[in-house]
Protein backbone atom coordinates (compact mmCIF):
# COMPACT_ATOMS: atom_id res chain seq x y z
CA UNK A 1 0.00 0.00 0.00
CA UNK A 2 1.66 3.32 -1.03
CA UNK A 3 2.28 5.72 1.85
CA UNK A 4 1.28 9.40 1.84
CA UNK A 5 4.80 10.53 0.92
CA UNK A 6 4.86 8.33 -2.18
CA UNK A 7 1.40 9.49 -3.20
CA UNK A 8 2.48 13.12 -3.00
CA UNK A 9 5.68 12.56 -4.98
CA UNK A 10 5.13 12.85 -8.76
CA UNK A 11 6.24 9.73 -10.60
CA UNK A 12 8.89 10.16 -13.26
CA UNK A 13 7.62 9.55 -16.80
CA UNK A 14 8.63 6.39 -18.61
CA UNK A 15 10.36 7.62 -21.77
CA UNK A 16 10.48 5.43 -24.86
CA UNK A 17 12.27 6.21 -28.11
CA UNK A 18 11.19 4.23 -31.20
CA UNK A 19 13.79 4.09 -33.95
CA UNK A 20 12.35 3.46 -37.41
CA UNK A 21 14.17 1.11 -39.79
CA UNK A 22 16.88 3.00 -41.65
CA UNK A 23 16.90 5.98 -39.29
CA UNK A 24 20.45 7.26 -38.86
CA UNK A 25 19.98 9.71 -35.99
CA UNK A 26 21.22 8.68 -32.58
CA UNK A 27 18.60 8.46 -29.78
CA UNK A 28 19.08 11.01 -26.98
CA UNK A 29 20.61 9.83 -23.73
CA UNK A 30 18.57 9.05 -20.65
CA UNK A 31 15.68 7.16 -22.27
CA UNK A 32 14.15 4.27 -20.32
CA UNK A 33 13.78 2.23 -23.51
CA UNK A 34 15.06 2.52 -27.06
CA UNK A 35 13.13 0.19 -29.34
CA UNK A 36 14.24 -1.08 -32.76
CA UNK A 37 12.34 -3.12 -35.34
CA UNK A 38 13.90 -6.40 -36.49
CA UNK A 39 17.45 -5.52 -35.56
CA UNK A 40 18.90 -8.58 -33.83
CA UNK A 41 21.97 -7.84 -31.79
CA UNK A 42 20.98 -4.25 -31.01
CA UNK A 43 21.92 -3.16 -27.50
CA UNK A 44 18.38 -1.98 -26.84
CA UNK A 45 14.93 -3.56 -27.15
CA UNK A 46 14.06 -5.29 -30.41
CA UNK A 47 10.52 -5.90 -31.67
CA UNK A 48 10.49 -9.01 -33.83
CA UNK A 49 8.04 -8.88 -36.74
CA UNK A 50 7.32 -10.41 -40.10
CA UNK A 51 6.23 -7.11 -41.61
CA UNK A 52 7.95 -8.00 -44.88
CA UNK A 53 4.96 -10.29 -45.49
CA UNK A 54 2.68 -7.24 -45.67
CA UNK A 55 1.73 -6.07 -49.14
CA UNK A 56 3.19 -2.88 -50.64
CA UNK A 57 0.91 0.13 -50.26
CA UNK A 58 -0.25 2.64 -52.89
CA UNK A 59 1.93 5.73 -52.88
CA UNK A 60 -0.84 8.02 -51.60
CA UNK A 61 -1.43 5.86 -48.50
CA UNK A 62 2.04 4.54 -47.77
CA UNK A 63 3.39 7.19 -45.39
CA UNK A 64 0.26 7.87 -43.27
CA UNK A 65 -0.52 4.15 -42.90
CA UNK A 66 3.05 3.25 -41.92
CA UNK A 67 3.18 6.19 -39.53
CA UNK A 68 0.03 4.96 -37.77
CA UNK A 69 1.48 1.45 -37.60
CA UNK A 70 4.71 2.72 -36.04
CA UNK A 71 2.75 4.85 -33.57
CA UNK A 72 0.65 1.86 -32.52
CA UNK A 73 3.79 -0.24 -32.22
CA UNK A 74 5.45 2.35 -29.98
CA UNK A 75 2.34 2.59 -27.79
CA UNK A 76 2.17 -1.21 -27.49
CA UNK A 77 5.88 -1.42 -26.63
CA UNK A 78 5.57 1.28 -23.95
CA UNK A 79 2.51 -0.49 -22.56
CA UNK A 80 4.55 -3.69 -22.20
CA UNK A 81 7.76 -2.14 -20.89
CA UNK A 82 6.36 0.45 -18.47
CA UNK A 83 5.28 -1.37 -15.27
CA UNK A 84 2.18 -0.18 -13.42
CA UNK A 85 2.95 -1.61 -9.98
CA UNK A 86 5.63 0.93 -8.93
CA UNK A 87 3.27 3.85 -9.61
CA UNK A 88 1.67 5.54 -6.58
CA UNK A 89 -1.76 4.06 -7.39
CA UNK A 90 -0.27 0.87 -8.89
CA UNK A 91 -1.96 1.71 -12.18
CA UNK A 92 -1.63 5.16 -13.80
CA UNK A 93 1.64 5.69 -15.63
CA UNK A 94 3.13 8.79 -17.24
CA UNK A 95 4.34 7.59 -20.65
CA UNK A 96 6.31 9.77 -23.06
CA UNK A 97 6.92 8.51 -26.60
CA UNK A 98 9.41 9.86 -29.09
CA UNK A 99 8.22 8.50 -32.41
CA UNK A 100 8.85 8.94 -36.14
CA UNK A 101 5.81 10.24 -38.01
CA UNK A 102 4.91 11.42 -41.47
CA UNK A 103 4.27 15.15 -41.85
CA UNK A 104 0.48 14.77 -42.04
CA UNK A 105 0.42 12.88 -38.72
CA UNK A 106 2.61 15.28 -36.76
CA UNK A 107 -0.12 17.87 -36.27
CA UNK A 108 -2.58 15.17 -35.20
CA UNK A 109 -0.32 13.51 -32.66
CA UNK A 110 -1.77 15.77 -29.96
CA UNK A 111 -5.24 14.40 -30.82
CA UNK A 112 -4.03 10.82 -30.45
CA UNK A 113 -2.76 11.31 -26.88
CA UNK A 114 -6.23 11.85 -25.25
CA UNK A 115 -7.49 8.77 -27.07
CA UNK A 116 -4.63 6.75 -25.63
CA UNK A 117 -5.46 8.11 -22.17
CA UNK A 118 -9.00 6.77 -22.62
CA UNK A 119 -7.76 3.41 -23.90
CA UNK A 120 -5.15 2.59 -21.26
CA UNK A 121 -5.90 4.87 -18.30
CA UNK A 122 -2.44 6.44 -18.46
CA UNK A 123 -1.14 9.92 -19.24
CA UNK A 124 0.49 9.93 -22.67
CA UNK A 125 2.78 12.52 -24.22
CA UNK A 126 3.76 12.12 -27.88
CA UNK A 127 6.88 13.82 -29.18
CA UNK A 128 6.88 13.30 -32.95
CA UNK A 129 9.75 13.82 -35.35
CA UNK A 130 9.41 14.06 -39.10
CA UNK A 131 10.79 10.93 -40.70
CA UNK A 132 10.60 9.16 -44.04
CA UNK A 133 8.50 6.00 -43.81
CA UNK A 134 9.70 2.83 -45.53
CA UNK A 135 9.03 -0.44 -43.71
CA UNK A 136 9.87 -2.37 -46.89
CA UNK A 137 6.70 -4.40 -47.23
CA UNK A 138 7.45 -7.10 -49.80
CA UNK A 139 4.50 -9.51 -49.63
CA UNK A 140 2.95 -10.94 -52.79
CA UNK A 141 -0.79 -11.44 -53.14
CA UNK A 142 -0.95 -15.09 -54.23
CA UNK A 143 -4.51 -15.27 -55.59
CA UNK A 144 -6.30 -14.43 -58.81
CA UNK A 145 -9.28 -13.12 -56.81
CA UNK A 146 -9.52 -9.88 -54.85
CA UNK A 147 -10.99 -9.61 -51.33
CA UNK A 148 -14.23 -7.77 -50.64
CA UNK A 149 -13.50 -7.22 -46.92
CA UNK A 150 -10.75 -7.54 -44.32
CA UNK A 151 -11.60 -8.83 -40.86
CA UNK A 152 -9.57 -9.13 -37.68
CA UNK A 153 -9.11 -12.77 -36.69
CA UNK A 154 -7.79 -13.27 -33.16
CA UNK A 155 -8.64 -16.96 -32.82
CA UNK A 156 -11.40 -16.18 -30.33
CA UNK A 157 -15.03 -17.15 -30.59
CA UNK A 158 -16.21 -13.71 -31.75
CA UNK A 159 -13.75 -13.46 -34.61
CA UNK A 160 -14.60 -17.02 -35.69
CA UNK A 161 -18.32 -16.20 -35.71
CA UNK A 162 -17.68 -12.98 -37.62
CA UNK A 163 -15.65 -14.78 -40.28
CA UNK A 164 -18.33 -17.46 -40.72
CA UNK A 165 -21.07 -14.85 -41.08
CA UNK A 166 -19.09 -12.91 -43.72
CA UNK A 167 -18.25 -16.05 -45.67
CA UNK A 168 -21.89 -17.17 -45.57
CA UNK A 169 -22.79 -13.78 -47.06
CA UNK A 170 -20.53 -14.53 -50.03
CA UNK A 171 -17.63 -12.27 -49.04
CA UNK A 172 -14.04 -12.99 -50.02
CA UNK A 173 -11.95 -12.31 -46.96
CA UNK A 174 -8.53 -11.48 -45.69
CA UNK A 175 -8.26 -12.70 -42.10
CA UNK A 176 -5.69 -10.58 -40.24
CA UNK A 177 -4.19 -12.16 -37.13
CA UNK A 178 -1.64 -10.88 -34.64
CA UNK A 179 0.31 -13.31 -32.51
CA UNK A 180 3.21 -13.07 -30.09
CA UNK A 181 3.45 -16.66 -28.87
CA UNK A 182 3.19 -20.06 -30.50
CA UNK A 183 -0.04 -21.43 -29.06
CA UNK A 184 -2.04 -18.40 -30.18
CA UNK A 185 -0.56 -18.66 -33.68
CA UNK A 186 -1.43 -22.36 -33.82
CA UNK A 187 -5.05 -21.66 -32.79
CA UNK A 188 -5.43 -18.99 -35.47
CA UNK A 189 -3.87 -21.20 -38.16
CA UNK A 190 -6.03 -24.20 -37.24
CA UNK A 191 -9.26 -22.20 -37.44
CA UNK A 192 -8.28 -20.43 -40.67
CA UNK A 193 -7.38 -23.77 -42.27
CA UNK A 194 -10.73 -25.24 -41.20
CA UNK A 195 -12.60 -22.30 -42.74
CA UNK A 196 -10.59 -22.62 -45.97
CA UNK A 197 -11.38 -26.32 -46.13
CA UNK A 198 -15.10 -25.66 -45.66
CA UNK A 199 -15.51 -22.62 -47.94
CA UNK A 200 -12.67 -23.19 -50.39
CA UNK A 201 -9.23 -21.59 -50.73
CA UNK A 202 -10.59 -19.01 -53.18
CA UNK A 203 -12.75 -17.46 -50.45
CA UNK A 204 -10.22 -16.44 -47.83
CA UNK A 205 -6.58 -15.64 -47.18
CA UNK A 206 -5.03 -15.78 -43.73
CA UNK A 207 -2.43 -13.10 -42.98
CA UNK A 208 -0.67 -14.06 -39.75
CA UNK A 209 1.44 -11.18 -38.42
CA UNK A 210 4.04 -11.70 -35.73
CA UNK A 211 4.78 -8.79 -33.39
CA UNK A 212 6.83 -9.93 -30.40
CA UNK A 213 8.54 -8.10 -27.56
CA UNK A 214 9.24 -9.40 -24.08
CA UNK A 215 8.16 -7.03 -21.32
CA UNK A 216 7.18 -7.14 -17.64
CA UNK A 217 3.69 -5.58 -17.90
CA UNK A 218 0.72 -7.87 -18.62
CA UNK A 219 -2.30 -5.51 -18.52
CA UNK A 220 -1.81 -4.47 -22.17
CA UNK A 221 -4.77 -2.18 -22.70
CA UNK A 222 -3.27 -0.93 -25.99
CA UNK A 223 -3.12 -4.19 -27.91
CA UNK A 224 -6.28 -3.32 -29.83
CA UNK A 225 -4.60 -0.22 -31.29
CA UNK A 226 -1.85 -2.42 -32.71
CA UNK A 227 -4.44 -4.85 -34.08
CA UNK A 228 -6.30 -1.99 -35.78
CA UNK A 229 -3.05 -0.69 -37.25
CA UNK A 230 -2.22 -4.12 -38.67
CA UNK A 231 -5.72 -4.38 -40.12
CA UNK A 232 -5.46 -0.89 -41.62
CA UNK A 233 -2.11 -1.75 -43.19
CA UNK A 234 -3.57 -4.88 -44.78
CA UNK A 235 -6.80 -3.30 -46.04
CA UNK A 236 -4.98 -0.26 -47.45
CA UNK A 237 -3.06 -2.46 -49.89
CA UNK A 238 -6.20 -3.11 -51.95
CA UNK A 239 -8.01 -0.76 -54.34
CA UNK A 240 -11.35 0.68 -53.31
CA UNK A 241 -12.57 1.47 -49.83
CA UNK A 242 -12.78 -2.04 -48.41
CA UNK A 243 -14.21 -2.17 -44.89
CA UNK A 244 -12.14 -3.30 -41.92
CA UNK A 245 -14.41 -5.53 -39.81
CA UNK A 246 -13.95 -5.88 -36.06
CA UNK A 247 -16.19 -8.74 -34.89
CA UNK A 248 -16.78 -8.11 -31.19
CA UNK A 249 -19.93 -8.62 -29.16
CA UNK A 250 -21.56 -5.52 -27.69
CA UNK A 251 -21.11 -6.58 -24.06
CA UNK A 252 -17.33 -6.80 -24.33
CA UNK A 253 -17.26 -3.74 -26.59
CA UNK A 254 -18.89 -1.67 -23.82
CA UNK A 255 -17.14 -3.75 -21.14
CA UNK A 256 -19.26 -2.22 -18.37
CA UNK A 257 -17.44 -1.79 -15.04
CA UNK A 258 -18.74 -4.67 -12.91
CA UNK A 259 -17.83 -2.93 -9.67
CA UNK A 260 -16.87 0.60 -8.65
CA UNK A 261 -13.19 -0.33 -8.41
CA UNK A 262 -13.24 -1.28 -12.11
CA UNK A 263 -14.12 2.16 -13.39
CA UNK A 264 -11.95 3.72 -16.07
CA UNK A 265 -9.51 1.63 -18.09
CA UNK A 266 -9.38 -1.15 -15.48
CA UNK A 267 -12.16 -2.53 -17.68
CA UNK A 268 -10.64 -2.76 -21.14
CA UNK A 269 -11.93 -0.47 -23.88
CA UNK A 270 -10.45 -2.23 -26.88
CA UNK A 271 -13.50 -1.93 -29.15
CA UNK A 272 -15.48 0.69 -27.26
CA UNK A 273 -17.69 2.65 -29.73
CA UNK A 274 -16.15 5.96 -28.61
CA UNK A 275 -12.64 4.62 -29.22
CA UNK A 276 -13.47 3.23 -32.68
CA UNK A 277 -15.26 6.43 -33.69
CA UNK A 278 -12.32 8.61 -32.67
CA UNK A 279 -9.78 6.37 -34.45
CA UNK A 280 -11.84 6.57 -37.64
CA UNK A 281 -11.95 10.37 -37.33
CA UNK A 282 -8.16 10.50 -37.09
CA UNK A 283 -7.81 8.33 -40.18
CA UNK A 284 -10.10 10.65 -42.09
CA UNK A 285 -8.06 13.66 -41.00
CA UNK A 286 -4.97 12.23 -42.72
CA UNK A 287 -6.90 11.30 -45.85
CA UNK A 288 -7.56 7.59 -45.21
CA UNK A 289 -11.02 6.49 -46.33
CA UNK A 290 -11.10 3.08 -44.64
CA UNK A 291 -13.93 2.57 -42.16
CA UNK A 292 -14.10 0.44 -39.04
CA UNK A 293 -17.23 -1.68 -38.73
CA UNK A 294 -18.42 -3.79 -35.79
CA UNK A 295 -21.60 -5.57 -36.95
CA UNK A 296 -22.18 -6.97 -33.46
CA UNK A 297 -22.10 -3.77 -31.45
CA UNK A 298 -25.74 -4.22 -30.37
CA UNK A 299 -25.64 -7.95 -29.56
CA UNK A 300 -24.51 -9.89 -26.53
CA UNK A 301 -22.05 -12.69 -27.10
CA UNK A 302 -24.84 -15.23 -26.75
CA UNK A 303 -27.00 -13.39 -29.31
CA UNK A 304 -24.04 -13.17 -31.66
CA UNK A 305 -23.49 -16.92 -31.50
CA UNK A 306 -27.18 -17.77 -31.65
CA UNK A 307 -27.66 -15.76 -34.85
CA UNK A 308 -24.59 -17.17 -36.60
CA UNK A 309 -25.39 -17.96 -40.24
CA UNK A 310 -23.90 -21.48 -39.97
CA UNK A 311 -24.54 -22.84 -36.49
CA UNK A 312 -23.44 -26.40 -37.27
CA UNK A 313 -20.02 -25.20 -38.45
CA UNK A 314 -19.71 -22.88 -35.46
CA UNK A 315 -20.54 -25.73 -33.07
CA UNK A 316 -17.87 -27.87 -34.73
CA UNK A 317 -15.14 -25.23 -34.59
CA UNK A 318 -15.99 -23.41 -31.34
CA UNK A 319 -14.00 -25.85 -29.15
CA UNK A 320 -10.90 -25.05 -31.20
CA UNK A 321 -11.19 -21.29 -30.51
CA UNK A 322 -9.54 -19.56 -27.56
CA UNK A 323 -11.17 -16.75 -25.57
CA UNK A 324 -9.07 -17.02 -22.40
CA UNK A 325 -7.11 -13.97 -21.26
CA UNK A 326 -4.04 -16.01 -20.31
CA UNK A 327 -4.20 -19.53 -21.74
CA UNK A 328 -0.54 -20.32 -20.97
CA UNK A 329 -0.45 -18.86 -17.45
CA UNK A 330 -1.05 -22.27 -15.90
CA UNK A 331 2.35 -23.48 -17.07
CA UNK A 332 3.98 -21.36 -14.33
CA UNK A 333 2.23 -23.60 -11.80
CA UNK A 334 2.85 -26.84 -13.68
CA UNK A 335 -0.67 -26.95 -15.13
CA UNK A 336 -1.52 -27.83 -18.71
CA UNK A 337 -2.14 -25.07 -21.26
CA UNK A 338 -5.72 -24.21 -22.13
CA UNK A 339 -8.58 -21.96 -21.09
CA UNK A 340 -8.39 -21.21 -17.37
CA UNK A 341 -12.16 -20.97 -16.81
CA UNK A 342 -11.99 -18.22 -14.20
CA UNK A 343 -10.87 -15.10 -16.09
CA UNK A 344 -13.52 -12.64 -17.22
CA UNK A 345 -13.42 -13.60 -20.94
CA UNK A 346 -13.90 -17.25 -19.95
CA UNK A 347 -16.97 -16.35 -17.86
CA UNK A 348 -18.50 -14.33 -20.72
CA UNK A 349 -17.79 -17.18 -23.14
CA UNK A 350 -19.35 -19.81 -20.90
CA UNK A 351 -22.55 -17.81 -20.34
CA UNK A 352 -22.86 -17.26 -24.11
CA UNK A 353 -22.28 -20.93 -24.93
CA UNK A 354 -24.86 -21.90 -22.30
CA UNK A 355 -27.46 -19.95 -24.26
CA UNK A 356 -27.00 -22.49 -27.08
CA UNK A 357 -26.62 -25.51 -24.77
CA UNK A 358 -22.90 -25.84 -25.61
CA UNK A 359 -21.29 -24.96 -22.29
CA UNK A 360 -19.20 -27.69 -20.65
CA UNK A 361 -17.32 -27.00 -17.44
CA UNK A 362 -14.87 -29.81 -18.19
CA UNK A 363 -13.54 -27.84 -21.19
CA UNK A 364 -11.72 -25.50 -18.77
CA UNK A 365 -8.89 -25.97 -16.30
CA UNK A 366 -11.37 -24.97 -13.58
CA UNK A 367 -15.16 -25.19 -13.59
CA UNK A 368 -15.87 -22.15 -11.42
CA UNK A 369 -19.56 -22.96 -10.99
CA UNK A 370 -18.88 -26.35 -9.41
CA UNK A 371 -15.74 -25.48 -7.44
CA UNK A 372 -17.00 -24.95 -3.85
CA UNK A 373 -14.19 -22.67 -2.62
CA UNK A 374 -13.50 -20.58 -5.73
CA UNK A 375 -15.28 -17.48 -4.40
CA UNK A 376 -12.85 -17.40 -1.47
CA UNK A 377 -9.80 -17.54 -3.73
CA UNK A 378 -8.17 -14.11 -4.10
CA UNK A 379 -7.24 -14.54 -7.79
CA UNK A 380 -9.40 -17.32 -9.19
CA UNK A 381 -12.59 -16.00 -7.63
CA UNK A 382 -12.00 -12.32 -8.38
CA UNK A 383 -13.97 -12.04 -11.63
CA UNK A 384 -16.77 -14.35 -10.53
CA UNK A 385 -17.23 -12.26 -7.36
CA UNK A 386 -17.28 -9.07 -9.44
CA UNK A 387 -19.84 -10.58 -11.81
CA UNK A 388 -22.02 -11.64 -8.88
CA UNK A 389 -21.90 -8.14 -7.38
CA UNK A 390 -22.77 -6.65 -10.78
CA UNK A 391 -25.78 -8.96 -11.07
CA UNK A 392 -26.98 -7.85 -7.64
CA UNK A 393 -26.56 -4.19 -8.55
CA UNK A 394 -28.43 -4.62 -11.83
CA UNK A 395 -31.29 -6.42 -10.10
CA UNK A 396 -31.72 -3.75 -7.41
CA UNK A 397 -30.76 -0.54 -9.24
CA UNK A 398 -30.16 -0.74 -13.03
CA UNK A 399 -29.76 3.03 -13.31
CA UNK A 400 -26.87 3.01 -10.85
CA UNK A 401 -25.10 0.45 -13.01
CA UNK A 402 -25.85 2.34 -16.23
CA UNK A 403 -24.38 5.49 -14.70
CA UNK A 404 -20.96 3.83 -14.72
CA UNK A 405 -20.81 3.74 -18.52
CA UNK A 406 -18.76 6.18 -20.57
CA UNK A 407 -20.51 6.77 -23.89
CA UNK A 408 -18.39 9.58 -25.33
CA UNK A 409 -18.64 13.36 -25.24
CA UNK A 410 -20.71 14.00 -28.37
CA UNK A 411 -24.22 14.93 -27.15
CA UNK A 412 -25.72 13.98 -30.51
CA UNK A 413 -24.51 10.37 -30.10
CA UNK A 414 -24.97 9.81 -26.38
CA UNK A 415 -28.74 9.27 -26.41
CA UNK A 416 -28.65 6.56 -29.08
CA UNK A 417 -25.61 4.92 -27.48
CA UNK A 418 -27.32 4.90 -24.09
CA UNK A 419 -30.45 3.20 -25.46
CA UNK A 420 -28.36 0.57 -27.26
CA UNK A 421 -26.17 0.00 -24.20
CA UNK A 422 -29.20 -0.43 -21.94
CA UNK A 423 -30.60 -3.15 -24.20
CA UNK A 424 -27.26 -4.98 -24.44
CA UNK A 425 -26.75 -4.85 -20.67
CA UNK A 426 -30.24 -6.12 -19.95
CA UNK A 427 -29.80 -9.07 -22.33
CA UNK A 428 -26.26 -9.72 -21.11
CA UNK A 429 -27.19 -9.87 -17.46
CA UNK A 430 -30.02 -12.24 -18.37
CA UNK A 431 -27.44 -14.54 -20.01
CA UNK A 432 -25.23 -14.54 -16.93
CA UNK A 433 -28.15 -15.09 -14.56
CA UNK A 434 -29.50 -18.01 -16.58
CA UNK A 435 -26.08 -19.65 -16.76
CA UNK A 436 -25.57 -19.40 -13.00
CA UNK A 437 -29.14 -20.48 -12.24
CA UNK A 438 -28.91 -23.58 -14.41
CA UNK A 439 -25.33 -24.68 -13.76
CA UNK A 440 -24.18 -22.95 -10.58
CA UNK A 441 -23.51 -24.76 -7.34
CA UNK A 442 -24.70 -23.76 -3.90
CA UNK A 443 -21.79 -21.43 -3.20
CA UNK A 444 -22.42 -18.97 -6.01
CA UNK A 445 -26.19 -19.10 -5.52
CA UNK A 446 -25.79 -18.36 -1.82
CA UNK A 447 -23.44 -15.48 -2.68
CA UNK A 448 -26.12 -14.04 -4.97
CA UNK A 449 -28.81 -14.47 -2.36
Amino acid sequence: MPDAENLARPAEPFRLYLKAPGEKRRPPRGRDAVVHLDKPGAADFCVHTNFRDLWPLPAENAEPVQAFLLSALAVWAADKLGPRLPRPDAWTRDLALEIPLSSNWIELSSCLAPLLNFLTGDTWTLQPRDSHMDLKFAGHWPHAWQPTAVTLFSGGLDSLTGAIDLLEQGQRLVLVSHYDYGQLAATQQTLAAALAEHYGPDRLHHLALRVQLEGPELTLRSRSLLYLALGLTAVSAFPGDLPLIIPENGWISLNPPLTLNRLGAYSTRTTHPHFLSEVTNLWQEVGLAQKLENPYQHRTKGEMLEKCRNLSLLEELAPLSMSCARPVAGRWRGESAGACGYCYPCLVRRAALHRLGWDRGEDYRMDVLSEPDVLRHRVKGRHLRALGLALKTWEHDPQEFLSRLWLGSDPEKISARFAAAQRVLKAGFAEFAKWIENQGGGGIKEFLG
